[in-house]
């Protein structure tokens, strides 16, 4: 104990020089931890915007289906399927859809879609699409022949609300038919792309113009209560719809977004590990920049019999104490900043239109779990502890008599 105290006040015998260590090593913890916790907000948003507005969390199909997306490809007796699978204790929402490949067009103009047959109450539950409408409402109870657009191809098209439009596509005897349809709706997320290529009717009059009964759907898409229980509910989804049919998680369905992940929690680590080392070379030059100027001093702790042990201990408290004082004021500020923009969010809205071209929102907000800070922590103590082991060396390869003779 007593070796601790003499450590607590060794490092604040050279005020400056230590205050110059603690802010660098504050600074760059502030910095380090900020920046993750922006690109863990910014991946998190993505993958949260994608599960609840464009793929939901789990999605079942024919397997032909996904690797030629025709409309005969598709799931049968889905009632019973969705009965079954919505009785899952991970399961939130469940919905059944039409996917065609189509045509549409306006007075003006044509473009490619794909339309999404959709049973609006179910779809309610499962997307947050409803609640991006910018222009109308999400479908009406009376009128079959309505459809959502996009705020894009609502401008492509030079379509409002109540417009007019065709739709051209295969039934499923293979004809090509045409439906005429009203604009109800239309909607805007922060992913272009998807915007661009999807547009919503009802699954109802859509199965009834190809000659489908609604117990059939190319797609089932299914949300779940938490992405945590993931593998778990997917495992036993698959057990549930059988050999016959593929179940896909998210991360499958978008390779991308999964790859995302993974890639976050790497540049964490870099991030980190590059701070760390900026960290060990600075303690290490300012130990051994204090042990040079307190020679005479060590020198006479050894003399009076102090031993090697004591000293190695006490290099070491003062190694412990810099770093980790520096950090723990860091990590509050740290925090502090994560939590004040975690809520009001940071506004990148003058870089909207670059950031919706690739999926993402142009409102930051910053998040970090606990563990991450635990982390920290654990390391940052490592990293003295190993800083300290070039000083300490230094210290006591001292010669007392030696020492003491220098002036």
């Amino acid at each position: 104990m007593e070796v601790i105290k003499i450590a607590w006040r060794n490092i604040w015998r050279n005020k400056a020089r230590s205050l110059v260590i603690l802010i660098s090593v504050c600074i760059g913890m502030v910095g380090g931890i900020f920046a993750t916790a922006a690109m863990i907000g910014m991946t998190n948003q993505r993958i949260d915007t994608a599960i609840k507005t464009e793929i939901s969390h789990i999605q079942l199909h024919n397997p032909k289906f996904i690797f030629n997306q025709e409309q005969e490809y598709y799931l049968e007796n889905t009632d019973e399927l969705l009965k079954s699978i919505s009785k899952s204790k991970y399961v939130s929402a469940i919905s059944s859809r039409l996917k065609i490949t189509a045509m549409i067009s306006s007075a003006e103009t044509a473009s490619g879609v794909i339309i999404n047959g959709v049973v609006p109450a179910d779809e309610k539950a499962i997307s947050n699409l409803h609640t991006k409408i910018i222009d109308g409402e999400f479908f009406t109870e009376n009128k079959s022949n309505e459809i959502v657009i996009s705020q894009k191809l609502a401008d492509k098209l030079k379509l409002g609300i109540k417009s007019k439009l065709v739709l051209t596509f295969q039934d499923s005897e293979g004809n090509i038919v045409s439906d005429n349809y009203k604009v109800c709706g239309i909607y805007r997320t922060t992913n272009q792309m998807f915007d661009e290529m999807q547009v919503f009717v009802k699954k109802s009059h859509l199965s009834s113009i190809c000659g489908y009964n609604e117990n059939i759907a190319q797609e089932i898409a299914v949300l779940l209560k938490d992405n945590e229980n993931l593998s778990l509910a997917e495992t036993e989804i698959k057990e549930i719809a059988g050999k016959g049919i593929m179940v896909r998680t998210w991360k499958e369905i978008s390779p991308d977004l999964g790859m995302m992940t993974d890639m976050m929690a790497q540049y964490s680590g870099y991030i980190l590990m590059i701070i760390l080392m900026a960290l060990a070379f600075g303690i290490i030059n300012t130990m051994l920049m204090a042990i040079l100027e307190r020679k005479k001093e060590l020198g006479m702790m050894m003399a009076i019999g102090m031993n090697k042990a004591k000293i190695r201990a006490m290099i070491a408290w003062e190694t412990v104490f810099l770093t980790i004082t520096g950090t723990v004021v860091g990590m509050v500020i740290a925090q502090i900043l994560v939590s004040y923009f975690g809520n009001v969010g940071i506004d990148l809205t003058m870089y909207a239109e670059g950031f919706e071209a690739v999926g993402y929102e142009a409102v930051l907000y910053p998040e970090l779990n606990t563990s991450f800070y635990i982390q920290v922590v654990v390391l940052t103590i490592f990293t003295a502890l190993f800083a300290a082991i070039f000083p300490i060396r230094r210290a006591i390869k001292m010669n007392p008599a030696e020492v003491l003779r220098t002036e």
